[in-house]
């Protein structure tokens, strides 16, 4: 995920929180001793709460063999782990439901979460899959990013939603505009909260299960929740007969899951919906519209030949490979293949962006051009490849004393830009001398057992909050550009600011 858009997303004020009953619930879950009578007291203090989980143990969706009475019976019953889950789904469902009051789009998102919880809890059930609560729970949480980017980019992520018609192009146009998408800040947010794995993991697998990195059982767990938002999307989408055809092939690719099996578990959601829309109180899809859905889908699955949705599943393949390949291209040419830092053509249109959020919010920005002195010495005297190890140690020593939010770039030769956002000129004058006198502290040893050191010579300019607006980014880069020059002429290692502030 960029810098700037984690910066954004932790200092958002209204993100997706966790309720205080989830936290205490969440606390509870990782004490190693606690006992249903710990649960039972917390659950008590919310009666609402309580109610539910009683409510949902008496339920056929549980099929329990005798009735719960009171609380502490369906704790016993349903089990701790079952019974804490269940108090999180609830709490955390009605957190995102309130989220999701804002539009259309972001009501859907809400009605695709409990569909796919549902749908993860049966094909637990029938692959003998272990913490079906759990899977409901992460299946539940896998558009949480969504309500998060949603919430952060308000100005600019609903147009995102709206230009989506599938749920796989809504992540391929994220991708494209914010180059992440809401499984990677669904899992940041999560871990922020300090979910467990693999509900940590299950955002970001939710879109390509094989693709990250996990233990076999992991595998399987995250594979269900990949595969019940798929199945949620027969619901909540318009494009039933190619989702139906590319999920009976992701079904059986990741799961093993044959047409046979598929349908018997589309038949088995939609018998349990109408009991979901009771227990969470919101209405998901009607009667008619499920079994539409249904009989599509019936229709689909029933093919004795499958080559139909084996196409389409390959087809869902090479477009999610493409999509892949393009996004590694794109990311080794925003490199520099020897420092790993960001290079000139990345930095172009960063910048861009960055004076124009600046100008927007009326936040500081501030530029600094750094130069390696006498860096032709240290090849002539040393040899290309202590010079590579001097450039690379550089970059290394920049990244290292900067935030996650600025941005650090090889320019080109043994040039680097250093980019602080929400900087004013004063602070950035200490953060620029601290990181002339880290470069300057490294020692290197040449092949032949020579010491010596490096030093940098730096400009910066500073674009402030106060009135003009002829600035632009080409303006902001050839004053650093000059001041570097007044650096070089002063003697060298050293910081110097351009003349006079520029400011909007």
């Amino acid at each position: 995920m960029r810098a700037d858009l984690r910066e954004t997303l932790a200092y958002c004020t209204n993100l997706p929180s966790l309720p205080s009953v989830a936290i205490r619930v969440l606390e509870i879950g990782r004490q190693p001793d606690v006992s249903p009578d710990d649960l039972v007291e917390l659950l008590g203090q919310d009666p609402a709460l309580a109610t539910r989980v009683l409510r949902v143990s008496n339920s056929p969706l549980y099929a329990l063999q005798n009735r719960c009475r009171n609380l502490q019976q369906a704790v016993l019953a349903l089990g701790l782990n079952a019974t804490l889950t269940l108090a999180l789904s609830f709490s955390l469902g009605d957190s995102m439901r309130q989220a999701g009051e804002h539009s259309e789009a972001i009501d859907r998102v809400w009605r695709r979460a409990l569909i796919a919880g549902t749908a993860a809890r049966i094909l637990a059930q029938m692959l003998r899959v272990p913490r079906r609560e759990e899977l409901f729970l992460a299946a539940m949480l896998q558009d949480l990013g969504v309500l998060a980017l949603n919430a952060a980019l308000p100005d600019t992520y609903p147009s995102l939603i709206a230009r989506a018609a599938t749920h796989d192009d809504l992540v391929l146009i994220e991708r494209e505009a914010l180059a992440t998408d809401h499984g990677e800040v669904g899992t940041w947010l999560m871990e922020r909260w300090g979910f467990p794995e693999p509900l940590v993991m299950a955002p970001t697998a939710a879109h390509e299960p094989q693709s990250v990195t996990a233990l076999e059982e992991q595998r399987q767990f995250l594979s269900v929740v990949a595969i019940s938002g798929r199945l949620a999307d027969l619901f909540v989408s318009s494009r039933r007969e190619m989702d139906t055809a590319v999920v009976a092939g992701f079904a059986r690719q990741w799961l093993g899951v044959e047409a046979d099996m598929l349908r018997a578990a589309l038949d088995d959601v939609t018998e349990a919906l109408p009991l979901v829309e009771q227990v969470f109180e919101a209405r998901l899809i009607s009667p008619e519209q499920a079994a539409a859905v249904l009989d599509q889908a019936r229709e689909l699955l029933a093919m004795r030949n499958l080559k139909l949705l084996q196409q389409a599943a390959e087809q869902q393949r090479r477009v999610t490979e493409m999509e892949r390949s393009s996004q590694r291209w794109r990311e080794k040419a925003t490199r520099d293949a020897l420092t790993g830092l960001h290079n000139r053509l990345f930095f172009d249109e960063h910048l861009e962006r960055e004076i124009a959020v600046a100008a927007q919010e009326g936040q500081p920005l501030v530029l600094g051009f750094l130069d390696l002195d006498h860096f032709k010495e240290v090849n002539d005297a040393y040899g290309h490849d202590t010079g590579d190890v001097v450039l690379t140690t550089v970059g290394q020593t920049l990244r290292r004393h900067t935030r996650d939010s600025d941005l650090v770039v090889r320019y080109g030769g043994e040039e680097f830009i250093v980019l602080l956002p929400c900087t004013r000129l004063a602070t950035a004058q200490g953060i620029f001398e601290r990181l002339r006198r880290a470069i300057a502290a490294v020692e290197y040893t040449s092949p032949d057992n020579a010491v010596f050191r490096v030093t940098a010579s730096i400009g910066i300019a500073a674009f402030m909050d106060e009135g003009h607006t002829e600035i632009t980014q080409f303006d902001l880069v050839r004053r650093a550009d000059r001041a570097l020059y007044t650096a070089k002429q002063c003697g060298r290692n050293r910081v110097e600011c351009a003349d006079a502030r520029v400011t909007i």
